[in-house]
Order: C-alpha cells, then sequence, then structure tokens
C-alpha cells in the first residue's frame, strides 16, 4: 500500500512538472501560440468568408439564338429568370460566344438551333446544345443544373399545352405528363451550400494541422538547444515518460477545449453553419482525437533538427493530409494501399466523427466506431511517442556528458 501512494504521489509530481513546464515554453514562444490560436481561428474565420455565399450565381453564359423566334425568345426568358444563370444574348455566331468563353467572359455556351419553333410545332425532336467550363467543378454544375431544369420545365410546358389543345383540363394534362411524382428533399446540408459541406471538415482538419506545427515548432527549438532532457529531467527516470506524455496532452487539450468553442461557438454562427450536436458530445468525441495528434505530433517531431523544419514538412503533407482524410475525394475511392495509409491519419476518423455528429444530428452512440478508432490511434502513438521521447533524453545526456569530459 505504501509503495502504491509512494507512487502515485511520484507520478503526480511529475506530471504536474512537466505541464508546468511545457505551460512555460507554449507562452513564451510567440510563434507557437499564434500558431494555436490566432492561426487555427484566423484561417478557419477566413476560408468560412470566403465560401460564406455558400452557392454560386449569376454564372455568365452565351446564347446564341440561332432560330430568333419567340419561342426561343420565350426559352431564354425562362433562363434569365433562374438565380444561377446570368444570360448575355448579343451573340450571333458561335464564334463569337468561343472568344467570349476563351476570354472567361462567359462560363458556358447554349445554341439555341434553328427551326427551334418550327421542329417544336411540328412535333420533331429538338436538340439544345450546351457547353460547360467542366474545369471548374462549381461552374459546371451549376451551369448544367440549371439549363437541365429549365429544358424539363420547358417540354413539360410544350407537353402539357397539346395535352389541353384536346380538350384536357391542366390539371389532367400535368398528370399525364408526369404519372409519377417526385419530391426531393436535401438531407442535412439543405441549402446544399459549399461553406456548410467544407468548413466542418476543415475544422477538424486545422485542428490536427495547427497542433501539430505547434508541436513541430516547439520540440524543433528543444532539438536545436539539446534541452529535452533538461526540461523535463523525469525522461530519465524509471517509469517518468508516461507521466510527461499525459501531462503534454492534457495541456494540449485544455487549449484546445478554448479555441473549439470559439470556431464551432461564434464563427459558426456568424457565417450562419448549422451545429446539430452539443458542445459536451462534441468534446468527449475529440479527446482522443487530440491526444492521438498530440502523441503523432510528439513521435514525428525527432525528425525535426530546427523549428523550421517542423513549418516545413508540415505545409508538405498538409496536401497529403487533406487528401486522406476523404474531404477532396471519398477513401473509399482510393486503392487499398492508400486506404490502409489513411486508416493512421487521425483526421480521417477525425473528420467524419465530427461531421457526423455536428452535420448529421448522430447520436455519440452512432459515432462509436471513430471514437474507438481514434482511441487505438492514441495507443499507438503513445507508444511511438514514449520510445521517441525516452530515445532523445537519453541521446542528449550522453551528447553532454562526453562534451564535459
Amino acid at each position: 500500500m505504501k509503495n502504491l501512494i509512494k507512487s502515485y504521489y511520484k507520478f503526480r509530481i511529475f506530471f504536474w512538472d512537466a505541464f508546468l513546464t511545457e505551460w512555460n515554453s507554449i507562452k513564451s514562444d510567440k510563434a507557437v501560440v499564434s500558431t494555436f490560436f490566432s492561426i487555427s481561428i484566423i484561417i478557419l474565420a477566413l476560408y468560412t468568408y470566403i465560401y460564406s455565399n455558400e452557392v454560386v450565381k449569376e454564372v455568365p453564359i452565351a446564347i446564341v439564338n440561332l432560330d430568333a423566334s419567340k419561342t426561343s425568345r420565350d426559352y431564354i426568358s425562362m433562363l434569365e429568370s433562374t438565380d444561377g444563370l446570368h444570360t448575355i444574348s448579343t451573340f450571333t455566331n458561335l464564334q463569337e460566344a468561343k472568344e467570349a468563353y476563351y476570354q472567361k467572359k462567359v462560363r458556358g455556351i447554349v445554341i439555341v438551333p434553328s427551326n427551334f419553333e418550327k421542329n417544336i410545332r411540328s412535333g420533331k425532336q429538338v436538340v439544345i446544345s450546351t457547353f460547360s467550363d467542366a474545369s471548374n467543378m462549381v461552374f459546371y454544375k451549376k451551369v448544367l443544373g440549371d439549363i437541365t431544369l429549365i429544358n424539363g420545365y420547358f417540354n413539360a410546358g410544350i407537353v402539357i399545352k397539346k395535352y389541353m389543345s384536346k380538350g384536357m383540363s391542366f390539371n389532367e394534362a400535368q398528370q399525364n405528363y408526369s404519372p409519377i411524382k417526385s419530391v426531393s428533399k436535401s438531407l442535412f446540408n439543405t441549402s446544399s451550400g459549399y461553406a456548410t459541406y467544407i468548413i466542418p471538415m476543415l475544422t477538424a482538419l486545422i485542428v490536427q494541422l495547427v497542433l501539430l506545427m505547434g508541436i513541430g515548432i516547439l520540440n524543433g527549438t528543444r532539438q536545436e538547444t539539446t534541452t529535452t532532457h533538461q526540461k523535463f529531467p523525469r525522461l530519465l527516470s524509471k517509469g517518468g515518460t508516461i507521466p510527461v506524455l499525459l501531462a503534454k496532452s492534457s495541456l494540449y487539450s485544455l487549449l484546445f477545449a478554448i479555441v473549439i468553442p470559439i470556431q464551432i461557438g461564434i464563427i459558426y454562427t456568424i457565417f450562419k453553419i448549422p451545429v446539430r450536436s452539443s458542445l459536451t458530445t462534441v468534446y468527449l468525441f475529440l479527446i482522443p482525437y487530440l491526444f492521438s495528434v498530440v502523441f503523432l505530433g510528439i513521435a514525428i517531431s525527432s525528425l525535426f533538427k530546427k523549428r523550421e523544419d517542423a513549418i516545413l514538412f508540415l505545409v508538405l503533407i498538409s496536401i497529403p493530409s487533406l487528401m486522406l482524410s476523404g474531404l477532396s475525394f471519398p477513401v473509399e475511392g482510393f486503392s487499398e494501399f492508400y486506404q490502409k495509409i489513411a486508416t493512421l491519419v487521425p483526421s480521417t476518423p477525425g473528420i467524419n466523427g465530427f461531421v457526423r455528429l455536428t452535420q448529421m444530428e448522430a447520436s455519440f452512440f452512432e459515432v462509436i466506431n471513430e471514437w474507438k478508432h481514434l482511441w487505438i490511434l492514441t495507443i499507438l502513438y503513445f507508444l511511438l511517442a514514449a520510445f521517441s521521447l525516452k530515445r532523445r533524453a537519453k541521446k542528449e545526456y550522453l551528447l553532454l556528458s562526453k562534451k564535459q569530459f
């Protein structure tokens, strides 16, 4: 019993010594402070502001009207009535429209063929040719989607008028044209807005990148001055690594317990990004996420000989982290090798669970698999961090001992 009490007090002393040491190192390093607080908040606010319009409107398209009939003008008027498109119908031929497209004055071209009205009246099929800028998926989707919708409405109007000319009422004609009525509802992201889609994912990803960068800068400084074993002398003692690592992870988690409510509570509110979960549930889910990222940062910090190396390294891996997270492309579309790599990155289950909690109104038990996944990564990176930290402390101690003698 005495040994147990002694071990407890020893652990507590080691823990608080490491906690205060790490805190003093953070608050005395302006680069780390700005990384943790300024960058994590400013970057998210900036991205949210950029995408705050949610959907693209008034996309300019060129109309080449080769028919110049009343029916063709009615069709163009329907295109002009949409919020998503801004039509420019001053082009007399395709060549002029192509020149405007290559000059980026328009993002798409619609060609109304000659004999448009005549063919419709005679019951012949009419082809509306549409060219849209597929190099930009946002413009492409808006142009193609709105034109397809207008074509559907215009076609429905023609068929319904034909039925009505045969003596049917409007309701009967409408029912005959469309016997199956489809009702489509957007779940969760009801406005189909880009900000509502991407910002929750970026929030979780920014937490990972900022934590790794801050830990890398701090440990890169210690690598330059070989002060790891001096800052944390308990690492050289038996059983001293565990309280040091737990102290570090607890401190970083407390710091982001301040940052995350600012991100979710203030930035999301200002830009009207919905949050469909309680902050308590989000915190509970993020505990293993923060711990796994901290331990990963400590484990790879031995790679950084200088503090600048941390920034350079993390800038280089930011794009792979973004892609592996499933943010830009579904993880299921990766090859088996990259799917396995993705499972080793905390942001993969972290983003998935965070988005499901905050956007899809999932309960905690519905993200329990992601939560367990994060705890497995926490244990894995804890072991790697313990080995890395212990090895570095011993290496520095032996190096300084040789210099003294």
